[in-house]
């Protein structure tokens, strides 16, 4: 008798064994490299509430785990490393892909147009979703856009800037194609360097001035410490910034249908999410760099008149020597365009500006 419990218990043991060996395999394991570090707040912070909401969704059954810039590679390899199959997801922003195509420029952030609202509405109502869909399927991946952000804090100074002659051999970090375009045009020297060389090349004085993200971002940049100054009006040059999530194609492929509808509503969630944590952010952030001393340095009026025209020109130029550019463009124009009807009534109730005059795409 006790031999035939032993027994069964020992096969009740190895079912149970069996059981758990089966669970764990269906278990699909992804890695996600990030183009940010931890102290980049908020925007870390979105990569790391995507991957728990999809995780917790997923009951277990897809688990991803996040690597943050470096950790696997440096920020600019992670495009190839998701495109080859390396890893099987990244995030970072689609600007850092314009040697690949400077339509992906496009698909992050535009000078003096696009606020975090009109992203939203462009994105899922207006064909913009799809369009960049398009873009990154033509190198083997799957988009979705999964954070998006306000108006960016603009640049932290060491000197003071008000005028167009003000910008003359300024050296002035930066990242998105048309911001270096139209810097360039103001008669100063843009680069383009990592983010984790900034706050260095500033208290060295290599570069006079530089802008990153929104103000929670730059206080942890600690730019208080490298800069006196901060031009205004902020976030001119990204009135909206949305991170890309891309997925390697054939691993999306290969994900269950209802997994991929939880990747998909996560990302959707997480803009939401994003937004609204680095708006609040913001708040804290602004008075610390009160209290530290940071003075504001607003551009006049025909500074800014001057920039908007030269932003808006930079997007007929690229439109006019690349189909995706213009393509995405022309869509994006047509959107702001009907929806000035709806901004101009709700006037300053409303998000964002009218442009004075949209760009001209064929």
């Amino acid at each position: 008798m006790k031999k035939r419990i032993s027994l069964l218990s020992g096969l009740v043991l190895l079912l149970v064994f069996f059981i758990q060996s089966a669970a764990m395999a269906d278990v699909i394991r992804w890695k996600m490299a990030t183009g940010r570090t931890p102290a980049l707040t908020p925007f870390h912070e979105a990569d790391v509430n995507l991957v728990k909401m999809i995780n917790d969704m997923s009951g277990g059954r897809l688990v991803i785990t996040i690597h943050p810039a470096g950790e696997l590679m440096p920020a600019f390899e992670i495009f190839d490393a998701t495109r080859n199959g390396v890893i099987q997801m990244a995030s970072a922003w689609s600007t850092y892909w314009t040697s690949k195509n400077t339509a992906f420029d496009l698909m992050c952030s535009m000078g003096f147009m696009m606020t975090a609202s009109d992203w939203m509405t462009w994105l899922y109502n207006g064909g913009g979703l799809e369009l960049g869909q398009e873009l990154y399927a033509k190198y083997g991946m799957k988009f979705f856009p999964m954070a998006v952000t306000g108006p960016e804090s603009g640049f932290r100074i060491r000197k003071p800037v008000h005028t167009i002659a003000d910008f003359k051999g300024m050296k002035l970090r930066t990242g998105v194609l048309q911001t270096i375009w139209v810097l360039q045009q103001l008669g100063a020297s843009p680069v383009r360097i990592p983010g984790g060389e900034v706050y260095m090349a500033l208290k060295l004085g290599t570069i006079d001035g530089a802008e990153y993200g929104v103000p929670s971002t730059d206080w942890n940049m600690k730019f208080q410490e490298t800069t006196k100054y901060w031009m205004t009006p902020a976030g001119w040059h990204q009135v909206g910034t949305v991170s890309d999530l891309m997925i390697n194609m054939d691993a999306w492929n290969k994900l269950p249908k209802d997994l991929q509808a939880i990747v998909e509503y996560a990302c959707r969630a997480n803009m939401t999410w994003s937004y609204s944590k680095a708006s609040f952010d913001a708040i804290a952030a602004v008075k610390n760099f009160e209290k530290a001393g940071i003075k504001e340095s607003k551009l006049d009026q025909k500074t800014q008149d001057k920039m908007e025209e030269l932003a808006m020109q930079f997007v007929e130029n690229e439109s006019a020597k690349n189909p995706d550019y213009a393509k995405i463009a022309k869509s994006m124009v047509n959107y702001l365009k009907e929806f000035d009807k709806v901004r101009k009534l709700e006037g300053r109730f409303g998000a964002g500006t009218s442009l004075k005059k949209y760009p001209n795409i064929k």
